[in-house]
């Protein structure tokens, strides 16, 4: 849902017998759908009160929540050329 382009498709019940992403492998396919994850879970945390209702950060404030993210995007990001490239092949196409 985090892909405008498959969100409406979903909501526009397009999707039930798969949503088509061409020339797409699977391992870039794997990365963009474990940013995601990783981007709904920050999101659900309430900037007021730094609660996720995740036991783990209910510790930790918003802004080293938001540090965390940086440091996981910078490793998240650190791939070969070609995953680079398929990466972005995905993101255009969605």
């Amino acid at each position: 849902m985090e892909s405008q382009t498959i969100r409406h498709m979903i909501e526009d019940d397009c999707a039930n017998k798969g949503i088509p992403i061409p020339n797409i492998n699977s391992k870039a396919l794997s990365k963009v759908i474990e940013y995601c994850n990783k981007h709904v879970m920050a999101k659900t945390v309430d900037v007021s009160s730094g609660s996720t209702g995740v036991a783990a950060s209910d510790t930790m404030a918003p802004a080293a929540l938001a540090g965390d993210l940086k440091i996981w995007d910078a490793e998240f990001i650190n791939v070969d050329p070609d995953t680079h490239f398929d990466l972005i092949k995905i993101i255009a196409s969605l």
